[in-house]
């Protein structure tokens, strides 16, 4: 954790004026007494930590090192909480799985036995239980993803970690739905229409036509495979850098208590500047979920059904650490956290 500033000699509290300052806060520059740092603890007088939570970092003084080993030692503190709600989020999400099966069953049952029309109803039943199954799917592992997301804040804050608490984040699923089915759209159709660009590219680059035997000649020659690894590099990157903002999006329904699409802007706003640091501590988070995944196969697989929960807590906790930096001392509203 980052260290305070310390305090010019002769400089008095800002708050109990008639004792020295030791310190300075990080935020407003005043000075702060042992008392206003925690003896030293803290970068942020009673005023800051007010305004902006007790997460000590903000998008100003955050670094890696500092929020990774706040956020390793909230969860090591809060593990058995955290990883029963991680176990809750992805029995939630479990079921809508569960749906979706089991309409692609029933038109696979339809099917049976051939026919023109048993084909075409088949393929309906099919499709409106991978549509079912999807939304299921969104609004329940919904629920589970903003609880876990409201218990690792609660621990980031430091407050008691209490399973029910999870739940009060399910009248917010609608919010939440919108913005997974928002970011699909802007994922789905540049992904479409860029991987189509792509594909007639490389066709034409190889010296192919679009018939049968001219798209086969095209892709065996290296121009044709060199337009789409360099194309695809190109469109994932460009995917990448269009996403990482709205990661906070989810964030800031359950702490910022907005509607779907104004948590779209918020999340942008949050994340525009700092997609490198996103995009790390991201890949960081899943090399810590797989580590611990693997630690439990290791363990003759008993250990997955613990390890796996507690490591998408780390994984949230982690995610909720970079989103409380960038939030705090940002122009956002203050937080509504219900």
């Amino acid at each position: 954790m980052l260290s305070p500033q310390p305090a010019p000699a002769g400089a008095m509290c800002a708050v109990h004026t008639d004792v020295a300052a030791d310190s300075v806060c990080s935020r407003c520059g005043n000075f702060m007494c042992a008392t206003c740092s925690d003896r030293r603890t803290g970068t942020l007088c009673p005023t800051c930590r007010q305004a902006l939570g007790t997460f000590p970092f903000n998008r100003q003084n955050y670094d890696f090192s500092g929020v990774w080993n706040y956020v390793f030692e909230a969860w090591r503190r809060d593990l058995v909480m955290l990883g029963v709600g991680g176990g809750v989020m992805m029995g939630l999400g479990f079921i809508g799985n569960v749906v979706m099966q089991v309409f692609q069953l029933v038109g696979q049952a339809v099917l049976v036995g051939g026919g023109r029309d048993k084909l075409v109803a088949g393929g309906i039943v099919m499709g409106i239980g991978m549509l079912a199954g999807l939304g299921v799917t969104i609004l329940v592992q919904g629920i589970g993803i903003m609880g876990l997301i409201r218990l690792c804040i609660d621990s980031l804050h430091g407050r008691k970690v209490e399973i029910p608490r999870m739940f009060t984040q399910a009248k917010k699923v609608w919010r939440y739905a919108v913005v997974q089915l928002a970011i699909m759209f802007t994922v789905t159709v540049p992904l479409l229409l860029g991987g189509g660009l792509i594909f007639a590219l490389a066709v034409l680059v190889g010296g192919g036509g679009f018939s049968a035997g001219g798209i086969k000649e095209a892709f065996s020659g290296p121009a044709a495979i060199g337009v789409v690894l360099v194309g695809s590099a190109g469109l994932t990157f460009a995917l990448v850098w269009l996403v990482l903002p709205l990661t906070f999006a989810q964030f800031e329904i359950v702490y910022g208590g907005c509607e779907a699409i104004e948590a779209i802007r918020r999340g942008w706003i949050l994340g525009t500047d700092h997609r490198l640091p996103t995009l790390g501590y991201s890949l960081v988070a899943m090399a810590a979920v797989m580590a611990l995944s693997i630690a439990g196969l290791l363990a003759l697989c008993v250990g997955v059904m613990i390890a796996v929960p507690i490591g998408y807590a780390l994984f949230f906790m982690l995610q909720a650490g970079l989103y409380l930096s960038l939030r705090n001392g940002s122009e956002l509203p203050r937080p509504v956290e219900s």
